[in-house]
């Protein structure tokens, strides 16, 4: 839309003549600045609209885009304040205090929106559903983990099919130790949560190595369907150029201040610069710390791809032109399970973070000692093992 359409807008709306959805398409068609001007005029000229709330809300959307986070906060609150019962405002809201650090402030206003709905059907179930997921991830961040357990079992009785919610209701308990930690809930069997463990909670139910192979391989058909195996990134033939080093990416997103990067630092510093080029591919949260820094100063390449989706990622490394592409993750928190699924390199290896089989067809091989895997227990591992000494 041009100047001249905004300042069209601009006037029919000061006259009172323009109807919010007709805001809204005008809205679409503008720069993130000039929407943003639009809704705050059409809201100052329309204060008795019904419909004013959604313009509160399309502001803040608008706001928060370009960093203004206690703008876009104030905006939801003008909403929320003609609409009480307004999910999606509720929602954001407490997403914008999470994203300023605050929260106790986030769990608070997601609760509130839980208890504007006692009655649920239709849409309102996924409302309600999202609130109560995000106030048990950041109460299990915070250790809270009494409270977030409490949230998880509520969540399972609105989407008692929810996968996730299983998988995060099952590690509540067991971080905190309680026993059984598949008890059956009003809407969900003990067979259904054991169904739908994920593969690290499955490694602390039990030691019975052909279960973990089983739900590694179920997890993987789940999360990585065979349409992401399939695409313009597939490397798996790609010959491996003898004229140049070989070139090996690490992805993991513990590159920082955590135990695997505790283990790490000094292998990459050690690692050898003669015959290898180095790429590491960091996945994990903002960081900035001494470890962090050794490594970025250690490696040949730091390539952060957190935030990018798995095409992106996996399009990175085809064109890094990577020999072995090493999964430092494994079935860990924040692993980029969809990236191998897309076969970027050659030879793709599961190391160090899992020692569990990924269940997969797209890691090749395993790295393990005799302690780590012993030779029997080969036969239940997806991935060739390769030794390394003990």
């Amino acid at each position: 839309m041009s100047n001249t359409q905004f300042l069209a807008a601009i006037q029919k709306i000061t006259a009172g003549g323009l109807p919010l959805d007709e805001l809204l398409v005008a809205a679409n068609g503008l720069e993130p600045d000039h929407a943003r001007q639009l809704y705050q005029v059409w809201i100052s000229f329309n204060k008795d609209n019904p419909l004013l709330f959604i313009a509160h809300f399309n502001c803040s959307t608008l706001l928060q885009q370009v960093g203004d986070e206690q703008g876009g906060e104030a905006e939801l609150k003008a909403a929320l304040a003609l609409k009480p019962d307004f999910a999606p405002a509720c929602i954001n809201l407490g997403s914008s205090y999470e994203r300023r650090g605050m929260a106790k402030e986030a769990v608070d206003e997601w609760r509130k929106g839980v208890e504007m709905m006692s009655a649920v059907s239709g849409d309102a179930i996924n409302y309600k559903t999202t609130l109560l997921k995000q106030i048990s991830r950041v109460l299990a961040d915070n250790q809270a983990l009494a409270a977030a357990e409490i949230a998880l079992n509520q969540c399972l009785d609105l989407a008692p099919d929810a996968r996730d919610v299983s998988e995060q209701f099952v590690a509540a308990r067991l971080s905190q130790c309680k026993w059984p930690m598949t008890p059956e809930n009003s809407k969900v069997t003990r067979r259904q949560l054991l169904s739908r463990l994920h593969p690290l909670s499955v490694c602390a139910y039990t030691d019975d190595p052909l279960f973990q192979l089983a739900a590694s391989d179920k997890y993987v058909r789940i999360m990585a369907p065979v349409e992401d195996r399939t695409t313009r990134f597939d490397r798996r033939s790609a010959p491996i150029e003898t004229n140049r080093k070989l070139r090996i990416g690490y992805v993991s997103s513990d590159l920082r201040h955590h135990a695997v990067g505790y283990l790490m630092v000094n292998f990459f510093e050690e690692h050898d610069r003669k015959d290898f080029e180095v790429f590491a591919y960091y996945t994990g949260i903002k960081a900035d710390d001494p470890i962090q820094a050794r490594i970025k100063a250690s490696v040949d390449h730091w390539r952060d791809i957190r935030g990018v989706t798995d095409d992106e990622a996996a399009a990175k490394i085809a064109e890094d032109g990577i020999d072995i592409l090493i999964d430092v993750n494994g079935h860990t928190r924040d692993a980029r399970l969809g990236v191998f699924a897309r076969r970027p390199a050659p030879i793709q290896v599961n190391w160090l973070g899992y020692p569990g089989t990924m269940g997969s067809s797209f890691h090749h091989y395993i790295v393990a000692d005799d302690f780590t895997i012993p030779a029997y227990a080969e036969s239940w591992y997806s991935e060739k093992v390769v030794r390394v000494p003990c």
